[in-house]
């Protein structure tokens, strides 16, 4: 075999090697390729979380997300895709940020991931539709390091914001009622819901971030809350959302705090 020859295996080899932060189609998302965003032969206990994709997002809002490591190597790839919960169609619009690039494929028409390899944190845009199509999936496939470095599958839920006005009231029973909505201490919250229906209560800030989960007594007995995040701290002054989940329904209520 000439040097020719082996220069021409060398580069081939280092193409290959190299060719995995490439990847585009690998989101996990129904419909995708499967979750293979920098490479199929990576170990478990990935890093890579998502920051500021919303709990619940408002019609044709925009969010800024951002895909960060928490620990070890740095992201050598990550796809991204959001796509509606009961299927595979893809949904809002995706567009670039720090460090990112979107692609189209065949299989995965609006996706998102790293625009070199080797980053520790970028960042990416989500705009909601224009129109209602109930609860999203945000899918991400990622991996961390060389081919042999820990990979990393995320699968979060939005719900469309519905219900804000004080009187709505969906059915099944749901009931969710704050007083007072405009706060400058503690507020008094009633509720009621469907038998075995398991509801959870959270607070969202106004971008859909969660900052609050609120613990939903059996005996559905009045909650007293105070305005706390999860880290035990007061939450700043501003407009948040409480929203109570349960049996398959929602119901959204406004909430100022001063």
């Amino acid at each position: 075999m000439n040097r020719v020859h082996i220069a021409a295996i060398l580069v081939l080899l280092a193409a290959v090697a190299l060719a995995y932060p490439g990847y585009t189609g690998y989101s996990g998302a129904p419909g995708s390729s499967g979750s293979c965003a920098s490479t199929c032969h990576g170990a478990s206990g990935g890093t890579i979380e998502v920051v500021g994709f919303p709990a619940v997002y408002e019609l044709s809002q925009s969010y800024v997300i951002s895909v960060v490591h928490r620990g070890g190597s740095s992201i050598s790839n990550f796809n991204a895709s959001v796509r509606t919960a009961s299927g595979s169609h893809t949904i809002g619009t995706i567009t670039t940020g720090y460090l990112t690039a979107t692609y189209t494929t065949g299989n995965e028409p609006n996706g998102v991931h790293l625009s070199s390899e080797d980053r520790d944190s970028c960042t990416f845009n989500w705009q909601a539709p224009d129109t209602g199509v109930g609860d999203i999936n945000l899918y991400l496939a990622g991996h961390q390091g060389s081919k042999s470095g820990p990979n990393t599958g995320i699968i979060l839920n939005a719900s469309l914001m519905t219900g804000v006005s004080e009187g709505a009231q969906r059915p099944l029973g749901l009931a969710l009622t704050l007083k007072p909505t405009v706060a400058t201490g503690q507020v008094d919250i009633r509720l009621s819901t469907p038998s075995g229906s398991h509801p959870s209560l959270r607070v969202v800030d106004r971008s859909g971030r969660l900052v609050a989960r609120i613990g939903v007594p059996e005996s559905g007995q009045p909650i007293v809350w105070r305005p706390l995040d999860r880290e035990g701290r007061r939450l700043a002054a501003g407009t948040y959302l409480v929203v109570l989940q349960g049996n398959g329904e929602r119901l959204v209520r406004k909430l100022v705090l001063k």
